[in-house]
């Protein structure tokens, strides 16, 4: 992993296509982007671990991730491949747990990163930030309610 250095402009222009941030204003999100650092990962990777302390939210820039939950007994279950523009790690800015899933890159990738203590400031100045992330979670959530469904009801 290496630092790619700061360019706020263009992680910018990803985070205005990111749900939790795209209804922010301009000026709002453009001062969020000021506090992301990048940082570039190789095929194979790990740019988080499962279990390990939870302090950034990160957001694709470009590449390709594979999320994977490891479960007891060696299995693991490969919840999402994500690329640009996609996040993850929303919940470990708001609270103190391990993370739940590892995230691995499939290709070279590049990644935005907010560090929580980031956030949480910016989170006191701008309250539209907590709504929009209540609405990102509250659609995962669902998804996973979604999916947990067809599982039991014999889909995929």
């Amino acid at each position: 992993m290496t630092g790619a250095g700061q360019d706020p402009e263009a992680v910018d222009a990803v985070l205005a296509a990111v749900p939790m941030f795209r209804h922010l204003g301009a000026r709002p999100r453009a001062r969020l982007a000021q506090h992301f650092c990048r940082r570039t990962y190789g095929a194979g990777d790990v740019v988080v671990r499962q279990g390990d302390t939870s302090m950034s939210f990160y957001v694709v820039l470009s590449g390709r991730v594979r999320i994977v939950r490891h479960s007891p007994g060696d299995d693991s279950v490969e919840i999402v491949e994500e690329g640009r523009g996609s996040f993850f790690g929303e919940m470990g800015i708001i609270d103190d747990q391990p993370r739940t899933a590892t995230v691995v890159a499939l290709e070279p990738t590049e990644c935005a990163l907010l560090a929580k203590w980031d956030f949480q400031r910016e989170l006191g100045t701008d309250p539209g930030i907590a709504l929009a992330l209540i609405s990102v979670l509250n659609a995962r959530i669902r998804t996973l309610e979604d999916r947990l469904s067809s599982t039991r009801s014999g889909g995929v």
